[in-house]
């Protein structure tokens, strides 16, 4: 009888979950159809309890009147709400995860011994996050000047597999110690509380490296049209081998199968006033409406040999040169369903560089080294030291010696041995005939810096409207910058490409001509609240 109860509730959920959804109401979508659905879905409430699980009565609900210090639901509730947060990630702190799967459509087994890659057909589950970089939350998800990342974690039989992607092809810096001053140049200022446009074009024009990811995030490369039209790239060039211990190159990409389609300054700046979690809600709403998003998983795969490479593979600041790689397809990546949870599946997931899988080895960068003890203090300050234990983390398998500390705990590793090298059947390490063991050394050439700069700016920025573009974005944004920093940029921009340099400087005169950005809220006309409708 309690099965026949149990397959009634569960096909009134379904029932009802579908007639919600289908309201005739235009402007009700999945995102705010949420409540009334998980009503529709539970027809009978639940006991309200404690956390040790007793029936709270109804009268411990009201205080006035009452004992507050005897009070454990009064008393539990409000100790809970003052410390259920945790600090927030420094970079990446509003996002929205989702769940899929990844499926392989073709044979890599040429190029890697990975079992996600085994053979075609083969499905792996995994977890999706898409976030926008320096915005803290209930900030704009259509916010300028700023990287977005799209980062996932697969759950393979071989552990976790994490790949952490920008939606442009290079990165900031290829010396570690940026990571510290760009987190803090492109952060809050520390008197203002505000982001410091002039800090920023400081450390770009003092480090000219950083230029080039400037230019692909101020072009229309950097502002996509939503996150399901937005490509991921790890960026990192990670070593792969397969079972013959033969070993490849290779840069991985999550290729957005939505045509790219971005959007102007001026539109991300209505979008974010009409509703500044609108990429959120994009995404959200499509999975519940069945229209899945998907991705091509790919990788580009060096040509030569390392000793035959001209140039340094392994900078992150650079994109490789056209001939130099093949871009071989691997599968499909698939979002099919939102998170049950926001907290324990978004602010809980711990994505990590070094959780890599047999068959890919790290990448040979001194950043990706710093990287993995920069997530790996961030995880355990935010998560604690059981952060893989906590479920949106855990790997299909994992057997360690690492017990104890704040929970979650599991079964605390059981009544398994607690040391490494013990005859007692401890877990004992594997050995992998076929891996690779290198060293390698690179150097810095600031000349190369320039020279991936002009090929964005006459290459990649093919048309005249995608220079102008690029260049009044540029503008835009360094508008507040102190004049001096203009005119150091100016500079670096002279020594990329003369028209680039020109065009700014125009463009600039221009805007400082006609466009008077507003210091108080007296400054705003409400019949006129784009100031750069005359440039």
């Amino acid at each position: 009888m309690a099965c026949i109860e149990t397959l009634v509730i569960v096909i009134l959920s379904v029932s009802a979950r579908v007639t919600s959804l289908n309201t005739s109401d235009a402007n009700v979508d999945p995102v705010t159809a949420q409540l009334p659905d998980y009503k529709m879905r539970t027809p009978i409430p639940g006991v309200l309890t404690t956390s040790a699980g007793r029936p709270v009565d109804v009268s411990e609900t009201r205080t006035l009147g009452r004992s507050l210090a005897t009070n454990l639901f009064a008393l539990e509730a409000i100790k809970h709400a003052v410390s259920e947060r945790r600090p927030d990630r420094p970079v990446f702190a509003k996002a929205i995860a989702a769940k899929g799967v990844f499926e392989v459509k073709h044979d890599v087994t040429r190029y890697t011994k990975a079992k996600l890659f085994e053979h075609v057909g083969k499905v792996t589950p995994l977890i999706a996050r898409f976030s926008t970089s320096q915005i803290q939350k209930g900030g704009n998800d259509a916010a300028p000047y700023t990287a977005r990342g799209l980062s996932m974690k697969f759950y393979t039989e071989e552990g976790n597999f994490d790949l952490l992607g920008f939606n442009v092809p290079v990165y900031f810096y290829r010396e570690p110690i940026g990571f510290v001053e760009l987190l803090h140049a492109l952060g809050l200022n520390p008197q203002t509380n505000l982001l410091d446009i002039s800090a920023t074009v400081d450390m770009a024009t003092l480090s000219p490296v950083m230029l080039h990811m400037l230019l692909w995030s101020l072009s229309e490369r950097g502002l996509p049209r939503g996150f399901r039209r937005m490509s991921g790239h790890p960026l990192h060039t990670y070593e792969l081998y397969n079972d013959k211990g033969e070993v490849y190159y290779a840069r991985f990409r999550f290729q957005a199968d939505l045509p790219y389609e971005s959007i102007s300054l001026e539109q991300a700046a209505a979008l974010n006033a009409y509703d500044p979690d609108l990429f959120i809600r994009d995404l959200y709403n499509s999975i519940e409406r069945q229209n899945y998003p998907t991705w091509t998983f790919e990788m580009d795969v060096l040509n030569d040999d390392l000793d035959q490479v001209t140039f340094d593979p392994f900078d992150l600041t650079k994109i490789w040169p056209n001939g130099t790689f093949t871009t071989v397809q691997i599968g499909t990546i698939t979002l099919n369903r939102n998170v049950d949870n926001a907290f324990a599946e978004n602010e809980d997931l711990a994505l990590y560089p070094g959780n890599l899988v047999p068959g890919i080895n790290p990448p040979h960068d001194q950043v990706f080294a710093a990287r993995m003890y920069a997530y790996f203090d961030s995880q355990m300050n935010r998560l604690g030291s059981n952060y893989n234990k906590i479920e949106v983390n855990r790997p299909l398998y994992a057997r360690t010696f690492t017990r104890d500390g704040a929970p979650p705990l599991r079964d605390n590793e059981g009544d398994r041995v607690n040391y490494y090298g013990s005859s007692f059947h401890g877990a004992r390490p594997v050995h992998d005939p076929d891996k690779p063991d290198r060293v390698f050394k690179t150097n810095e050439v600031e000349e190369a810096d320039y020279e991936a700069c002009r090929r964005f700016y006459n290459e990649v920025m093919a048309t005249d409207a995608q220079k102008n573009r690029l260049v009044k974005n540029m503008v835009l944004t360094t508008l507040r910058a102190h004049h001096s920093l203009q005119l150091r940029l100016l500079e670096l921009l002279s020594k990329v490409d003369a028209d680039f340099a020109k065009r700014y400087e125009v463009t600039l005169d221009l805007a400082k001509a006609k466009v008077r950005l507003p210091q108080t809220v007296d400054d705003v006309d409400p019949n006129r609240l784009n100031p750069y409708a005359d440039l």
